[in-house]
């Protein structure tokens, strides 16, 4: 090669080239370093003053800051100048050609004959092989398969890694046949020729990527898909994804290295330039050919997407994804530019880690997005005694995931990244800052994981509590495990987000003391807030009311449906929903204690037969209880007798014992019984009466029965729209009646409310 005046040029140049930039940037700073010692041997005092003044200068140069505006500058600066070499490597490719081909005039022609020979048989014998047992292989797939879209994930993952392993299997297989003929042909013992070993090393790199595309893709085995792609798009991809490989390895790999040893140098960095540009190009033709049908793909899974934000990014994925794939071929080949002589053996392994890596994410990605969308599941037994234990999973849970698969994802972007050199992660996880954030961080997700287990724990006796086996919890239980449980998990979330915040490395001291302050403000800014707590837990320790009591509050009548620290709703009987503070309550009156009455206060003409009115309010009861409300009577009918006189009635008073909350329903039966019974036995309930009196007057007795014909008209025509009978004496009826008498108001019967109501 260096007997090759065009090889020996571009070697310097290349040579040249490395060095300069980090020779540039070193060089200012060393300088005078470098003079120091020199001067030290040779002045003493003043060689330190110089090395002292260099440090000086050299730490005072790393402190001042770059202006924004100077580092854009420097930045677009490099950038032109990288791209004006890369434009120059690829013009000298192109024009070094003729010169190349005539150094090619002197080439042992015949020994590059038997090396394409060689090359031809150990070729055929290792494709033939791997042809062959794919075949095998992907006949027992498709028996595997055959369950289709309907195969089940954990299946799917099983069946996705063992085809991997297949077909590494296939491949070593191929490369060990491919080593066994080498080593035949050569003739010697345990001897493999270069030309051998650069074709098997092509060969395994080629069908390592070629695996992992076939590991995404699936053509043929739609079930073990990864990429969200039908039959036709993965067969389109797979076979120019094929062809780039197969021009990329076996060409940088084999045929550059043969004609650098056989040909001309300088005319291999000529084939490889056209090899790479090659590739290149059959990169953007495969994307541009398929640009409308990925899009048109791209943009039905945006049509699913219920959110706006995300449909939108989605949308325009869709319209510019050829863009970033362009632009990530362009960067594969200033990569290969800026390092040419291991670009393949470093693009190849960043490849295959970031196919890898994006597998990897994929496959866990998968499987994470089925738990979050098929929830937890418990069995119908643990259902039964914990109802809510599977909701509070299910909220959780999948919540978690969510992060984890945040997570995921990236971690595959800074894999990626790694795997180009971007980032050096490795290093900076080995590092004590690294270190230190990894510990702080497991910290605190382990206080967060404790601090809900003890939640899930706790919420979970309660469960047991409140649902326990062989009887009903009764209602002081339920208020009390309720207050109990929403006061445990603001305790809890306090407490774990403090733990977890100090894990991090937060300051949790002033957020203590603040937190401090804060409640000393509260606890004078809002005495009515603590008064409402104070109430309200006095009134629960001496258990005055419970959730599903019927209770009078305020003035409001109603049943507590919720009871929380500060206040209570009741539900009145319109359906109206009272939210009550307990600092206006002073006074509870709960008719669900013990047990309860329904008085009974009956009103009987004044000739009606007392004892018989009590007979027949005893014969009443007696049907009460051989009704279907019989179990919710206590104790016998209690009589108390005549209890007031009234304007047109007696009253007599009967109390009957119920259940605490049956006492209006054994009223309103009890009142239709005694209504039957007073019907049978005749016994009068008054009702208000209009009687109407009038003065007698002279008048021609032709005008007098004109006048008591239209006032019975009339009255008949108001008795008829108020259901009275109006009973006027004779001598009454005979007598005339001033007109303006039979427009007088008339008394209408009183709308009294209902002991329900009350």
């Amino acid at each position: 090669m260096l007997q090759d005046p065009g090889a020996r040029d571009a070697l310097i140049d290349y040579l040249r080239r490395q060095p300069a930039q980090s020779v540039g940037k070193t060089a200012p700073a060393a300088g005078p370093v470098a003079d120091a010692p020199a001067e030290a041997a040779a002045g003493g005092t003043t060689g330190d003053a110089a090395v002292a003044e260099a440090e000086s200068a050299v730490q005072t140069a790393e402190r001042q800051p770059t202006h924004i505006a100077v580092r854009i500058a420097v930045a677009t600066q490099d950038f032109l100048r990288e791209a004006l070499t890369y434009a120059e490597r690829i013009t000298r490719a192109f024009t070094s050609l003729p010169t190349a081909l005539s150094y090619s005039a002197g080439a042992n022609w015949e020994r590059v004959q038997g090396i394409v020979l060689r090359l031809l048989v150990i070729a055929s014998v290792v494709f033939v092989i791997v042809f062959g047992l794919r075949r095998i292989a992907d006949g027992v797939f498709l028996k595997l398969t055959g369950a289709g879209e309907s195969t089940k994930i954990v299946r799917r993952v099983i069946l996705l890694l063992l085809r991997a392993v297949i077909e590494a299997a296939v491949v070593a297989i191929a490369i060990a046949a491919g080593y066994a003929v080498a080593v035949y042909a050569s003739g010697s013992e345990g001897k493999v020729e270069l030309v051998e070993s650069l074709f098997l090393n092509a060969f395994f790199l080629v069908q390592v990527a070629k695996v992992a595309t076939r590991f995404a893709l699936s053509p043929k085995f739609s079930a073990l898909r990864l990429v969200p792609l039908d039959d036709e798009q993965a067969l389109y991809w797979r076979r120019w994804l094929f062809a780039i490989y197969n021009l990329l390895g076996y060409g940088t790999m084999v045929v550059v290295p043969l004609v650098s040893s056989n040909i001309s140098f300088l005319l291999a960095d000529s084939v490889r330039m056209m090899i790479v540009l090659a590739s290149v190009a059959l990169a953007i033709v495969a994307i541009m050919r398929n640009r409308q049908a990925t899009r048109d793909r791209i943009l039905s899974y945006a049509e699913n997407q219920t959110n706006v934000f995300t449909s939108g990014l989605v949308e325009v994925a869709a319209r510019v994804w050829h863009v970033g794939a362009i632009l990530y071929v362009l960067l594969l080949l200033s990569v290969w530019l800026s390092r040419p002589f291991d670009a393949t053996t470093f693009m190849v392994r960043a490849t295959a880690l970031s196919v890898l890596t994006v597998m990897a994410g994929t496959i866990v990605s998968l499987a994470l997005t089925r738990a979050i969308i098929g929830g937890v599941r418990l069995p119908q037994s643990v259902h039964e005694r914990m109802p809510l234990l599977e909701r509070r999973l299910n909220t959780f849970v999948p919540r978690v995931l969510s992060f984890i698969r945040i997570g995921v994802f990236i971690g595959v972007v800074i894999g990626i990244l790694h795997a180009w050199g971007a980032v050096d992660v490795l290093t900076w996880f080995g590092s004590d800052d690294g270190r230190d954030w990894v510990g702080r961080s497991a910290s605190a997700g382990i206080v967060v994981l404790v601090g809900f287990l003890i939640w899930l724990g706790v919420m979970s006796w309660v469960d047991l509590r409140m649902n326990p086996r062989g009887r009903l919890p009764t209602s002081r239980e339920k208020t009390l495990f309720g207050l109990f449980r929403n006061a445990f998990s603001i305790l809890l979330v306090v407490m774990i987000t403090l733990l977890a915040l100090s894990e991090i490395g937060v300051n949790i001291g002033p957020l203590i003391a603040g937190a401090g302050v804060f409640g000393l403000a509260i606890s004078f800014g809002s005495q009515k807030l603590v008064q409402d707590i104070i109430t309200g837990a006095f009134i629960q320790f001496e258990n005055a009311m419970n959730e599903g009591d019927v209770v009078t509050l305020g003035g409001v009548t109603g049943t507590v449906e919720k009871l929380t620290i500060r206040s209570v709703r009741l539900r009145d009987l319109d359906g109206t929903a009272h939210m009550i503070p307990f600092s206006t309550v002073d006074r509870v009156a709960n008719f669900m204690r013990g047990w309860a009455y329904h008085v009974a206060a009956i009103g009987v003409a004044y000739d009606s037969d007392l004892s018989e009115v009590k007979m027949a309010m005893h014969v009443a009861f007696d049907r009460l209880k051989a009704g279907e409300l019989a179990s919710e009577i206590l104790e016998p009918l209690e009589m108390h007798g005549v209890t007031a006189f009234g304007d047109s009635a007696i009253t007599v008073r009967a109390r009957i014992k119920t259940r605490p909350g049956s006492q209006w329903s054994v009223g309103r039966a009890y009142n239709e019984h005694i209504k039957t019974v007073f019907d049978e036995r005749g016994i009068e309930i008054p009702f208000p009466q209009v009687t109407y009196h009038a003065p007698p007057t002279s008048v021609p007795p032709a005008a007098v029965a004109l006048t008591a014909a239209a006032v019975a008209d009339a009255q008949s025509a108001d008795a008829a729209e108020d259901g009275k009978t109006v009973d006027l004496p004779a001598e009454e009826a005979s007598a005339p009646k001033p007109a303006k008498r039979a427009s007088r108001p008339r008394k209408r019967k009183q709308d009294l409310p209902s002991e329900d109501e009350i």
